[in-house]
């Protein structure tokens, strides 16, 4: 039996395919069962969420790997600490963690929770293996608003490039190290194929959509500002800008192998990606 936490993300949903694609007994753990539905009977289903103690410890029953996607708030370093201490009492299954390819060097304050949640992970005295993933193709989500009433893309990132990579790609990485156990002690650093810039991407997403696309570029301050005045708190909106700044700066351009080698198969291009999600862009 394999847990997922996250199961309704865009990476989570993608790790349960993996997991029932390659024949194995499949646990989520979802608030609501409502929303984990689409997998019917072929799923189990564990109700509860990490700032509730007590559902962990059921969720956890007779599992071999959990696939652990952290909370994002500012209190999920204590949600983690509780994950682990549930797991160390619950057989000790393995623990495959969602971190960000920025923990390898964290210079700013997102990249620094994803190392303190890896630190807690590697004292627990649990086997581990981090999953490491840079910009995720879905990201580009966040445009379909602005595309759809405007045409337009807004552009922090200047032509800072980075190797964005599809969730189901990062899914696949994190299935293997769930199900072999050949992968413990490593941290995974999972890219793309191909670096790309913000207005590389805004091209390719044009002749997709088959639409011209502007791009408009702006101040990391007013991306910011409009972080915030969608819904993101204020803290959460200044750590992503430090890392739009980051890649802004050139400091985003890194690319691996590591999708390839654990899975024998090529990571999907951007633009391969894109065509499968066009009605994302215009709600079709």
């Amino acid at each position: 039996m394999y847990l997922v936490t996250g199961a309704t993300g865009n990476v989570g949903k993608e790790v349960v395919e993996e997991l029932l694609a390659a024949g194995e007994k499949v646990r989520v753990f979802t608030r609501d069962e409502r929303k984990v539905a689409r997998w019917g009977a072929r799923v189990e289903k564990a109700v509860g969420d990490l700032t509730r103690q007590d559902t962990i410890a059921p969720a956890l029953d007779g599992v071999r790997a959990a696939f652990l996607l952290p909370v994002a708030a500012a209190d999920g370093i204590d949600h983690v600490r509780g994950f682990l201490a549930a797991a160390q009492a619950s057989g000790a299954p393995r623990i495959v963690l969602l971190s960000s390819i920025s923990a390898g060097a964290p210079t700013v304050e997102l990249a620094r929770s994803h190392a303190e949640r890896e630190h807690l992970v590697k004292t627990s005295g649990l086997r581990w293996t981090f999953i490491r993933p840079g910009t995720f193709m879905s990201n580009t989500f966040q445009w379909a608003r602005s595309i759809r009433a405007e045409r337009v893309v807004y552009n922090p990132h200047g032509d800072g490039k980075t190797a964005p990579i599809a969730p189901r790609d990062i899914a696949a990485v994190a299935a293997r190290a769930m199900i072999t156990g050949e992968l413990l002690g490593q941290a995974l650093e999972v890219t793309g194929p191909e670096l790309l810039s913000t207005p590389e991407q805004v091209e390719i997403l044009a002749r997709v959509l088959g639409t011209p696309l502007r791009r408009v570029d702006v101040s990391i301050d007013a991306a910011r500002r409009r972080m915030i005045e969608a819904g993101t708190p204020p803290s959460l909106a200044t750590a992503v800008g430090e890392l739009i700044e980051r890649i802004r700066a050139g400091n985003g351009a890194m690319q691996t192998d590591i999708v390839e080698r654990v899975t024998g198969r090529r990571p999907m291009t951007f633009e391969a990606w894109a065509r499968e999600h066009a009605r994302a862009w215009t709600g079709d």
